[in-house]
C-alpha cells in the first residue's frame, strides 16, 4: 500500500495530526481506491502495532468490523460501541474500524450516535466507505472528513504495470471495474480473466454462451452485471444515435438486474445470467466492429 501515492497525502495528513486527531473520522474516496486500506494504516498507528494487517491482527485495543452478508447490523455497531467503553489494555487508545461503513443499516448507524456525540476518552472510530451519501447526514455530519482523491489515467496505468499487471491486461480491467485500482490488481493477481473476450466468444461462438453462463455460475451477479455495464456503456460511445439507444436500454436491463440481485438473495442467478446473455447476442451485430473496451480512447474511423 505505501507505494499507492494517491494514499500518501491522506495517511501523512493523519499520522501529522498527532494529539489533534479527531475521535471520529470518516474515510472516503471513490470504491476500490483504498479507503479501507488509509484506516488500517490509521488504526495499526494509532496502537503502535507493527502487523501487516489490522482486519487480520489480533490485538486486544483494536476492533475491525465489516459487513456480513452484505450487512452491517445493530449487534455489530453496538459491539464496537460497548469496547470503546473499556479502558485500553496494551495500547495508550482503543480503536474501532467500521469498513464499507454505508452497509450499515438504519439502527445500526443509529447506534452510533451517541458514541459519535459523546467520544469515550482515548477512544477512536473510524467509518471507511465508497458511498458516503449512503451514510445518515447525522453520522457523517459527526466525523472528521478524509478524501483519498484518484489520480490521472497515466498515473494510475503506470502503477498498475509497476505491480506487474501487463499493459494490455490493465486496459482492459480499468474499464471493467470502473479504474478502482485495488479492485483491478486484486482481479489480476488471482488471475481472473477480463470479461470482453469471454463477452465476444458468447455472441460469435456457437455454444459458448451456454459455457459463458457455467463458467459464471458462482461469479457475484451484481458484481458481473456492473463489470458488464461499464462494458457496454464504453462501447456505446462508439456508436450512432439508434444503435447507442439500444445499447443503452440492454445497460438499463443490466442495472435492474443488478439492483434486483443486490437486494433478492434468492433470486434465480443462473436464470437471469441466460436472459442477459441472450439479449447480448441479440444486440451484438452492434458492437462487432467497435474496438475492444480498453483504456484507451475509441478509434474513430
Amino acid at each position: 500500500m505505501s507505494n499507492a501515492p494517491w494514499l500518501h497525502r491522506p495517511i501523512e495528513h493523519l499520522r501529522g495530526l498527532g494529539e489533534r486527531l479527531p475521535h471520529a473520522l470518516l474515510v472516503e474516496g471513490p470504491p476500490g481506491w483504498g479507503t479501507g486500506r488509509v484506516a488500517d494504516t490509521l488504526a495499526l498507528h494509532l496502537v503502535d502495532s507493527a502487523a501487516a494487517s489490522a482486519r487480520q491482527v489480533a490485538h486486544p485495543d483494536l476492533r475491525w468490523i465489516e459487513p456480513e452478508a452484505g450487512v452491517i447490523r445493530v449487534d455489530a455497531t453496538r459491539r464496537a460501541t460497548a469496547f470503546l467503553l473499556q479502558t485500553p489494555q496494551v495500547a495508550r487508545r482503543k480503536v474501532a474500524v467500521i469498513d464499507n461503513a454505508d452497509a450499515m443499516n438504519l439502527n445500526a448507524a443509529n447506534a452510533l450516535l451517541k458514541t459519535l456525540e459523546e467520544p469515550p476518552p482515548d477512544s477512536f472510530l473510524a467509518l471507511a466507505t465508497g458511498a458516503p451519501a449512503r451514510l445518515l447526514p447525522t453520522v457523517r455530519s459527526r466525523c472528521q472528513r478524509v478524501v483519498i482523491r484518484p489520480v490521472a489515467r497515466d498515473a494510475l496505468l503506470a502503477w498498475l504495470r509497476a505491480q506487474g499487471v501487463p499493459a494490455a491486461l490493465a486496459g482492459l480491467l480499468v474499464v471493467e471495474y470502473g479504474g478502482a485500482p485495488f479492485r483491478v490488481l486484486d482481479a489480476a493477481s488471482t488471475e481472473q480473466p477480463p470479461l470482453w473476450p469471454l463477452l465476444s466468444e458468447a455472441a460469435r461462438v456457437p455454444r459458448a454462451a451456454s459455457r459463458f453462463v457455467d463458467a459464471q455460475r458462482d461469479a457475484s451477479l451484481p458484481d458481473l452485471a456492473g463489470r458488464w455495464l461499464r462494458i457496454v456503456c464504453w462501447l456505446a460511445r462508439q456508436l450512432g444515435p439508434s444503435d447507442a439507444a439500444a445499447a443503452l436500454r440492454f445497460a438499463d436491463d443490466l442495472v435492474t438486474t443488478r439492483r434486483i440481485a443486490l437486494l433478492n438473495a434468492g433470486l434465480a442467478r443462473a436464470a437471469q445470467l441466460r436472459r442477459l446473455v441472450s439479449l447480448w447476442v441479440e444486440i451484438w451485430p452492434l458492437f462487432s466492429g467497435a474496438a475492444p473496451p480498453t483504456v484507451a480512447p475509441p478509434t474513430a474511423d
